[in-house]
């Protein structure tokens, strides 16, 4: 079975899903609180087919190559989820001091947040690593996340359901589609778990606190 048959009813999965949740309790999340900024950044917005792409002075080379990739991943994702939408905001900061510094959400962003994408709005924030490799993997994670939320807003439960899922399904999904079914650090870590004896199971990721804090 090809890797596009695969994920061609990730959508109606999702959905599937959704419905069964509709009863679990959301958890509550909070936006826009303002954090201490030690810049001030003066937002450009670059338009592309499906994104508006929030950028600032000294970032325009990237910027204008972000407006590709992302298009790019659009082609891909729309069409294993068989979803289309017409616009998204994509928050670009030049570095990672810069991205901590960000009031899209409430809260602390640590040296090990590659990006971020806000439900409410709908909104991807991240930095630039200088490897656009990297870029591109963050890139296409956090797009496959912004399916994912417009996918659920259009279900029975909207952002609630999604809430409930188990987060190895939500994440494991981001991975699996932007960077692909074989990988080399994601082999050596199941290879590692299996050979000790440590493969969890389906119950122990959704309820174990050492896979699902």
């Amino acid at each position: 079975m090809s890797r596009l048959s695969t994920v061609g009813s990730l959508r109606a999965i999702l959905l599937s899903v959704l419905a069964i949740l509709a009863a679990q309790p959301a958890q509550a999340q909070y936006f826009g609180r303002q954090k201490v900024q030690y810049e001030d950044f003066d937002w450009k917005v670059l338009k592309s087919d499906h994104f508006s792409i929030y950028h600032y002075p000294g970032t325009e080379v990237i910027t204008a190559d972000a407006a590709r990739m992302s298009e790019r991943w659009y082609t891909r994702l729309s069409y294993a989820f068989q979803h289309e939408f017409d616009e998204k905001p994509l928050i670009f900061y030049a570095d990672h001091p810069d991205f901590q510094q960000t009031n899209v959400i409430s809260s602390a962003l640590t040296e090990g947040t590659g990006g971020v994408t806000e439900g409410l709005k709908n909104r991807v924030i991240m930095p630039w690593t200088g490897i656009y490799e990297d870029n591109d993997h963050v890139l296409g994670h956090e797009l496959v996340h912004v399916f994912q939320y417009d996918v659920a807003q259009t279900g029975p439960t909207g952002l609630q359901g999604l809430g409930a899922l188990p987060l190895f399904l939500i994440e494991g999904m981001a991975e699996y589609l932007s960077l692909g079914r074989v990988d080399a650090n994601t082999a050596m870590w199941l290879r590692d778990a299996a050979l000790r004896g440590e493969l969890p199971t389906i119950q122990q990721l959704g309820r174990d606190r050492r896979f699902f804090p």
